[in-house]
């Protein structure tokens, strides 16, 4: 069974501004509880009003910048003003600002720079990931100078005070890399795969493409041939009008030249028509009995029998030639293995239609296919019609053992073929 298709991926200024703003989370939760403990231990030296102000800024931030990436992800990331570089730097200012109220360059929560500078080095372009970085040291170097001094007089307290904000940055630093590197690896990762599979799917249409134009113009170089000979068997059966054994001949040969010109005609039509919508409707029943009646043409010998749910009988449908040409095509490959004749069901589920293509006669084992001659290979007939369903909205599954009969099941969208 065929995995069903990876989702589009979010573009990385999208990736990159979620994972800024979890990133924002974790600062803003470290601020609060470096406040609270800070002023556990150092009491009245510090001044905790400003770091919860600064704390409270920057989740307010966050809070809007989470709520516009919830609204409208794609225009929010086109505004330069949420460009990653603006949005780390609002970090360096917030967490600037935290450690000027709290020591300046002697707090070691300054070292939160460092994670920081990694952050952007990892999502910034080259340049601005060198002006981040240069920020960052100028940042560093103005609060050796600047700052609103923390003075604790017992030294006890002091060196707790120090060893707490060792800690709280070994650790805000390991989550900062851990959680942000490997989420934005797996999303990259994501994004990889999902963009290699929709290039696959690509090549794979244009193969299609060149295939339907390769066999458009072989039917137009055969349509030559096939009026020369109409020409001659004409001449023959003028010339030869008194022969009954050669005229039934003949005659028969003048049939098949015309089944075969017609065929032709039919197969550069469909390589030139239009999309399926513009095509005029016509009732469910209608439409499968003309494509079972078209395959039998050429498989008169073959019994095909019709089990079509009442309801989706008298429904209307956009009929497309590529769901036609696929189901003729699976209509074939069943052909050379069946023991029997073939049975077409299709009903309704949910929002799908449902069509289903087995052997007549389930008692019996399937027999073995003959591959000589001029026969199209299997597998290439399978993915030229799993192709045209999947254009659809589809998916095709095949089901069988060399024990059993073989089943096939198309499931498509209501929406993209039935019209009422």
């Amino acid at each position: 069974m065929r995995e069903a298709p990876l989702p589009l991926p979010d573009p990385l200024p999208t990736i990159s501004l979620r994972r800024l703003i979890g990133l924002r989370w974790f600062s803003v939760i470290s601020m609060i509880l470096a406040a609270i403990a800070g002023q556990w231990l150092a009491g009245e030296a510090l001044f905790i009003a400003p770091l919860l102000a600064v704390a409270a800024v920057m989740a307010s931030v966050n809070v809007c910048l989470h709520l516009a990436l919830l609204l409208d992800p794609k225009g929010l990331v086109r505004l330069s003003l949420f460009a990653p570089l603006v949005q780390l730097g609002f970090d360096l200012i917030g967490w600037g600002a935290f450690v000027y109220y709290s020591g300046g360059a002697g707090n070691p929560l300054i070292s939160v720079f460092l994670p920081l500078a990694a952050v952007g080095a990892m999502i910034l372009p080259a340049w601005h990931a060198w002006f981040f970085g240069f920020a960052s040291v100028a940042t560093y170097s103005f609060l050796w100078f600047r700052y609103v001094p923390l003075d604790v007089p017992d030294p006890q307290v002091a060196e707790q005070l120090n060893r707490l904000g060792m800690w709280t940055v070994f650790v805000v630093s390991a989550i900062v890399v851990v959680w942000f590197v490997s989420r934005m690896m797996q999303a990259v990762r994501h994004r990889d795969m999902a963009l290699s599979t929709a290039r696959e799917a690509a090549m794979r249409n244009r193969w299609l493409v060149f295939l339907g134009t390769l066999a458009a113009g072989t039917a137009h170089q055969m349509s030559t041939p096939l009026g020369t000979l109409q020409i001659l068997i004409d001449g023959l059966l003028h010339e030869h009008r008194g022969n009954e054994n050669l005229r039934a001949d003949l005659e028969l040969m003048q049939a098949q030249v015309a089944t075969c010109k017609g065929s032709l005609t039919e197969l550069t039509a469909r390589a030139g028509q239009g999309r399926s919508e513009t095509r005029q409707t016509m009732p469910f029943d209608q439409w499968a009995r003309g494509l079972v009646a078209a395959w039998q043409s050429t498989h008169p010998t073959i019994d095909v029998s019709l089990d079509l749910d009442a309801h989706l009988a008298q429904t209307r449908l956009r009929p497309d030639s590529g769901l036609e040409t696929a189901i003729q095509s699976l209509l074939e490959g069943l052909h050379e293995t069946a023991g029997a004749g073939l049975v077409i069901r299709a009903h309704t589920e949910t929002e799908q239609v449902i069509v289903e293509l087995e052997e007549a006669g389930s008692d019996h084992p399937r027999q073995a296919a003959d591959r000589t001659g001029a026969k199209a290979d299997p597998e290439i007939r399978d993915e030229v019609a799993r192709t045209a369903i999947e254009l659809l909205g589809g998916d095709l599954l095949i089901r069988g053992n060399p024990d059993r009969p073989m089943t096939v099941a198309i499931h498509l969208p209501r929406a993209a073929l039935l019209w009422s």
